[in-house]
């Protein structure tokens, strides 16, 4: 069975007899921009997770597109330095219905391997998504005006342009933590280069980059590739209102930072990244 669609990341999918989905993958960087980046790039990574995700759990028919998911954990490693970016891999599915768990492992077009990554999600049952989403909006305080936000310098984070800032300063005391802001405005195109999603919350791309910049805001000198990583999420985060990143010091080395994410005062995912030694 093969699948192909000219709008997908992925493509020419053949579904094998134990539902394992074989995959090529798109480099088209007008399509995908983020494809510019390197391929170990935190963005790059949680971009491809998401669409080959999705598209492989709709070529093997084990994802409903009638009903909203959300993922609920994922972790990933990356492959030896210098590989290329993703150009084919496979997709396998397990769990049962309504806990959906896989796994996709990434190749380059030599054969390298480019990154193995796991995931496990959650099927809404709630027909009416939407509105019980309007609902837990209304919840939060009235969205904040940009320019009324402190972010600190791209050069402080790690970004290459200020527009691509998230963050505030270091905030420094017994746990160091940051603020972070992210809008509709800033945190899809066309004022952010490389990241994109509905549009109806902050996703986990954009979390695991607000995790990056705030690693490149502590002291220390840690290696810009991040090899390996993991992320949970417990609730939403949501567009347009504040959110705080607290530094988890218990696990964090020169080679690893972990952090915590609070909305409204309630913890809303766990993130951790560990780093090249070099």
């Amino acid at each position: 069975m093969t699948i192909a669609s000219a709008s997908s990341f992925t493509h020419s999918h053949v579904i094998l007899d134990d539902g394992t989905v074989v995959f090529k993958c798109s480099s088209d960087k007008n399509q995908w921009p983020w494809l510019a980046l390197d391929p170990f790039d935190v963005i790059v990574v949680q971009t491809i997770n998401y669409w080959t995700a999705v598209e492989t759990g709709a070529a093997r028919g084990t994802l409903d597109t009638g009903k909203w998911s959300a993922l609920t954990r994922t972790e990933w490693t990356c492959g030896k330095q210098g590989v290329g970016h993703a150009t084919h891999g496979l997709g396998h599915a397990f769990g049962v219905d309504g806990d959906p768990h896989y796994s996709l492992i990434f190749f380059d077009k030599s054969g390298s391997l480019v990154y193995s990554i796991r995931g496990k999600g959650v099927v809404f049952q709630n027909r009416d998504f939407e509105s019980w989403r309007e609902k837990a909006k209304e919840k939060t305080p009235p969205p904040f005006s940009v320019d009324e936000y402190q972010y600190a310098s791209a050069d402080a984070v790690g970004v290459a342009t200020q527009r691509e800032v998230f963050l505030s300063p270091l905030i420094k005391g017994d746990t160091p933590s940051a603020q972070a802001l992210i809008t509709k405005e800033n945190g899809f195109p066309p004022a952010h280069p490389w990241l994109s999603g509905s549009g109806d919350h902050v996703n986990s791309t954009h979390l695991a980059d607000a995790a990056r910049q705030f690693a490149n805001l502590l002291p220390g000198e840690r290696s810009p590739d991040v090899v390996s990583g993991e992320m949970r999420f417990k609730r939403y985060v949501e567009l347009g209102y504040p959110f705080q990143i607290e530094q988890v010091l218990e696990t964090d080395s020169q080679n690893a930072v972990s952090i915590v994410v609070k909305q409204a005062e309630r913890l809303c995912a766990t993130v951790t990244l560990r780093y090249d030694r070099g």
